[in-house]
């Protein structure tokens, strides 16, 4: 086992409070090491400098690099509370949330950009993909993983829709606080998911990049193009294809469409 590093004391009781911390200087995956730990039977926060085998939806390959904050969250629910996709546009919605708090401490500038969701597990920045979140289960060991290019400046040209935060916003990040400040609005919309799920899936949509867009969905076995309608509370997208009919994907990837 990588032996665990040192974060500074304060920031350290703040990430706590949601799971006991294991800071790696290199894994293959944090969300396979958060498995790994699922047999201690408490809730868990991995965070890795460097990822070997990072891995996206469909076992992509993940890109990561010192600039980008990996970790994995290790939760233990109720069987049928949470279901993985909602919990990975709950983590993301959560996520968007973080960024804004950061950024609201910048100079003042009216133009800086909004976070916005694209279905089912992305973020973006002026329309670059900033990070993704990969949540997985396994018995009643849920993951969430979640990557975010954050304090990159140049990133690979194979992957031009590839984003960072501090070239959307010009400024330099702290990956801790970003992480402690999403772990907190992410169990905090957790808890609204329960109690008020309609409102959570509301702040869900009105964060969509894709809601009355014209997309392309690709599915294991074809591909619709057409244009979102909802996503509902189940959070699920409403396609209304080109040729009139309506459909309900609750996976799928999206690209979105000039």
């Amino acid at each position: 086992m990588p032996e665990e590093q040192q974060i500074p004391g304060e920031l350290l009781n703040r990430i706590a409070r949601f799971g006991r911390v294991y800071f790696l200087d290199t894994v293959t995956s944090t969300n396979d090491y958060a498995f790994s730990l699922s047999g201690k039977q408490e809730p868990a926060i991995v965070i890795a400098r460097n990822q070997t085998k990072g891995r996206g939806r469909f076992r992509r390959h993940w890109f990561a690099s010192e600039g980008s904050l990996i970790s994995s969250i290790l939760l233990f629910p109720q069987p049928g509370t949470f279901a993985p996709p909602a919990v990975t546009q709950v983590a993301g919605l959560a996520l968007c949330r973080a960024i804004e708090q950061l950024i609201a401490s910048f100079p003042q500038n009216p133009l800086l950009p909004r976070p916005v969701l694209r279905w089912p597990n992305d973020v973006l920045v002026n329309e670059k993909k900033v990070a993704g979140i990969l949540c997985e289960q396994k018995g009643r060991a849920l993951v969430v993983g979640i990557g975010v290019n954050v304090n990159q400046t140049t990133l690979p040209q194979n992957l031009p829709e590839a984003g960072s935060l501090r070239l959307s916003y010009q400024q330099e990040f702290n990956h801790l606080i970003l992480l402690e400040t999403t772990l907190s609005e992410f169990f905090s919309a957790l808890q609204r998911l329960e109690k008020d799920a309609r409102s959570v899936w509301q702040d869900i949509r009105d964060r969509s990049a894709i809601i009355h867009r014209r997309v392309e969905i690709r599915t294991i076995l074809r591909r619709h193009i057409g244009t979102v309608l909802d996503i509902d509370d189940e959070g699920r997208v409403v396609l209304r294809t080109d040729s009139g009919r309506l459909l309900v994907f609750s996976a799928g990837q999206v690209r979105q469409l000039r």
